[in-house]
């Protein structure tokens, strides 16, 4: 498995109404801003508070497995793991990535 540093993590957050619509209007949000996943879906929502109902499409993603997120979903448990790989040493992430 290719080696990532989580706490580098970024998406691109776009919506599916603006892509069915033609548009890729969204923007990039670093996942080191926030605290937990509902800290990020908050600005998810600031993000397209033009629309009423957003159904968020992440349209690309950097340093990110993807076992932990697909174009309309990020794994409920990734800041947990992001913060744990963080506490432990170079050796100890290497293992974990193998």
């Amino acid at each position: 498995m290719e080696t990532m540093d989580l706490s580098e993590a970024r998406i691109y957050v776009g919506t599916y109404a603006k892509y069915n619509n033609g548009s890729l209007q969204g923007e990039w949000v670093e996942l080191s801003d926030f605290y937990d996943l509902d800290d990020f879906m908050e600005r998810c929502a600031e993000i397209h508070e033009d629309e009423e109902e957003p159904e968020y499409m992440f349209q690309a993603w950097e340093e990110i497995p993807d076992g932990l997120i697909d174009e309309g979903h990020l794994q409920d448990n990734f800041f947990e793991l992001r913060d744990e790989l963080d506490r432990l040493n170079d050796t100890e992430k290497e293992a974990f990535w193998v």
